[in-house]
């Protein structure tokens, strides 16, 4: 029987890429790298993490290793891929290590994109980047989705170690960015059976491991484990539909008013699901997580216990920007599962500036509890 607070390593194929998990980096990257045939990887990550990578990625793995491209930029923008492009030709590389969160994802997808090349992803956070074929790329004033199927990282390694000094605001606000790919598979037009299964179970075990994370014991091995299952778990539910209003929204603020992106998941995803609960049947199946109030606002008062944002003031968006936004994100179709208008999601934005998530849900008056 597994030791329930340090669970068992296991690796499993899909038919798309390989999943290593639970196993620590400098134990399994060698011999994976071997099984892609890398012999020169260019690594894409940032210099504190570089840095954390050369620690732990073993002397046989970084004898493949032939550059470092740690200039990678939130959002992505289109010029910082081009500077990683460069930077693999001029090694040489034929293959590369992403090492980090969705930033350094994305950055080695747009390479891939360009270039062909395979990717072992090394997740650091719970962005889910690891385990979707589409990448965030910002050009021209705003973030734009490619989807490229041979973006899809080949492998990718889940080790909990890395995900043990985390500041808490990265935990908190990088697990409601998991959460909100769950959420966003659950109204897809594309839902099925599989898809909700993933997505139902990635959120348990997500909020699962970040009660387990914020609790007493404080950070463990059986926490970041179920954190980093839910994230893929979420990831996979995202991968097999597409994306809807929250992350049309969320993208928007990032890539065009320039927030930063965990940070405006976490704080709209609320929002969000109010926006659509009635009309979602999937959803109720959740309320069992918060019991004594709507599923959105427990889901808000829990990232604000835990130091995420109220607001979407706080985290830069200015009160003249709204109108604006709202017109953008309805300047093409999106498939929802409710009929929505301009005025909804300026009214949902005005709501989020003001950290008014009680309003939002038709709640006047609400006694905070502690979990």
């Amino acid at each position: 029987m597994n030791d329930v607070t340090h669970p068992s390593p296991f690796t499993m194929e899909l038919r798309d890429h390989r999943i290593v998990f639970g196993a620590p980096v400098a134990e399994v990257l060698s011999d994976e790298l071997e099984a892609l045939n890398i012999k020169r990887f260019l690594l894409v990550s940032s210099p504190r993490l570089a840095q954390q990578f050369d620690q732990q990625a073993g002397d046989a793995a970084t004898r493949r290793q032939a550059a470092q491209f740690t200039g990678v930029a939130a959002h992505v923008p289109e010029a910082t891929v081009s500077q990683a492009v460069a930077a693999a030709r001029e090694c040489g590389a034929d293959g590369l290590v992403a090492f980090g969160g969705g930033t350094a994802l994305d950055t080695a997808k747009g390479v891939a994109h360009l270039l062909g090349l395979p990717i072992l992803a090394i997740p650091t956070n719970f962005s889910g980047s690891e385990v979707t074929w589409v990448f965030g790329l910002t050009f021209d004033g705003a973030k734009h989705p490619t989807y490229n199927r041979n973006v899809l990282p080949r492998t990718v390694i889940y080790d909990p170690a890395l995900l043990l000094t985390l500041p808490k605001e990265i935990v908190i606000c990088s697990g409601m960015n998991a959460i909100a790919h769950a959420i966003e598979a659950l109204y897809s037009p594309q839902i099925n059976p599989l898809t909700q299964a993933l997505a139902e179970s990635g959120i348990r075990r997500m909020m699962g491991g970040l009660r387990a994370f914020f609790g007493a014991d404080g950070p463990s091995h059986h926490a970041a484990f179920e954190c980093l299952a839910g994230a893929w778990l979420c990831g996979e539910a995202l991968s097999q539909v597409g994306m809807g209003i929250h992350h049309r929204v969320s993208h928007l603020l990032g890539g065009t008013f320039g927030l930063p992106h965990a940070h405006a998941h976490t704080v709209l995803l609320p929002y969000s699901i109010a926006l659509n609960y009635d009309h979602v049947p999937a959803l109720s199946g959740l309320a069992d997580l918060f019991p004594d109030r709507p599923f959105a606002l427990g889901l808000a008062e829990f990232s604000h216990q835990h130091g995420a944002p109220r607001t979407l003031e706080a985290i830069g968006l200015s009160a003249n920007h709204i109108a604006d936004a709202a017109s953008l994100a309805l300047s093409s179709p999106i498939a929802n599962p409710r009929t929505i208008t301009v005025g909804d999601i300026e009214a949902m934005l005005e709501h989020a500036h003001a950290g008014n998530i009680a309003g939002w849900c038709g709640v006047t008056s609400v006694q905070t509890h502690t979990r």
